[in-house]
């Protein structure tokens, strides 16, 4: 009886044991797969937020080490950084690669990860520090750059994490006049080439009575979303948050009429990585990546 008890103790064991190792063999292996990004004398802006980074530890940073490898592409917004010194430990192993970090967000913060031989930072700053309530307490990044390939640009930058949720519309709404007159105010300075990407907590797709960011949907002459198709599709094969209902598209890289002629021949996508990844949503993110790649 006792050897008979002992045997099925061991085999529940083993049987709950072996998920998890087929978890790490399956994250290991399948980033191998992933597309490479990497345009020949183009840039790649990717967003992505990953949830509460590391949400499972040293498993997360292996992980999005292997995923931010395998993509290869030259620039990585990033919100949800919990933890600095886990995202700094991440940094260190990405020899090719160098980053920024918000300065005036204490959790939650926002990185812009960057290809140190493509680009050189001019300058940093955070946004909207006197309106730390309508951006919830997450003051966007502002990164001037160069792209240093064989058609040099220079651009702006933008990462931000928008409000969710409670009276999350009405800080959106709030949050996405002030950005408005500041990047109106910009370009009229002569700043060119901004490109504002994030999680931004909302889909444009809404009814206009529901719709956060009215504000940049009827200024078509001044501002681009280069997700607009994808947010519009009648399919969730796109959805950069598939988790939330039958799936949403929140995740958006806006640019300014400056970049309207490099989208005409750009392309952008969502980076189903639950599809190479099977345990993707329970150790990485809830959130997908979106690329825009273009050619200056």
């Amino acid at each position: 009886m006792t050897i008979r008890l002992y045997s099925l103790l061991l085999y529940i064991f083993i049987s709950c044991a072996s998920p998890l190792k087929q978890d790490e063999n399956d994250i290991n292996n399948s980033t191998s797969l992933l597309p490479n990004l990497n345009l020949i004398n183009g840039i790649e802006v990717v967003t992505w937020n990953i949830e509460n980074f590391p949400k499972s530890g040293s498993r997360t940073v292996d992980s999005v080490y292997n995923i931010i490898t395998s993509l290869n592409a030259d620039i990585y917004c990033l919100q949800e950084i919990s933890n600095r010194n886990s995202f700094q430990e991440l940094a260190d192993r990405l020899f090719d690669y160098s980053y920024v970090i918000s300065d005036d967000t204490d959790w939650l913060n926002l990185v812009v990860l960057y290809k140190n031989n493509d680009f050189t930072i001019r300058s940093k700053s955070s946004l909207f520090i006197d309106n730390m309530y309508e951006f919830a307490y997450r003051p966007p990044l502002r990164v001037e750059m160069t792209y240093l390939g064989e058609n040099p640009i220079d651009f702006t930058l933008i990462n931000m994490h928008m409000k969710c949720c409670d009276n999350g519309y009405n800080r959106r709404v709030s949050a996405a006049q002030i950005l408005y007159e500041y990047l109106k105010n910009s370009i009229e300075t002569g700043i060119l080439n901004h490109i504002v990407v994030g999680d931004w907590n909302d889909d444009i797709s809404d009814n206009y009575n529901q719709n956060s960011f009215n504000i940049f949907l009827e200024d078509q002459n001044n501002f681009k979303y280069v997700t607009y198709d994808m947010a519009h599709s009648s399919s969730n094969t796109y959805d950069s948050f598939p988790g939330y209902g039958s799936g949403s598209f929140i995740d958006h890289i806006m640019i300014s009429s400056d970049l309207f002629e490099e989208f005409e021949t750009s392309d952008v996508q969502t980076i189903r990585l639950g599809d190479y990844i099977s345990s993707y949503d329970d150790v990485i993110s809830d959130h997908r990546p979106v690329v825009w790649r273009f050619t200056p």
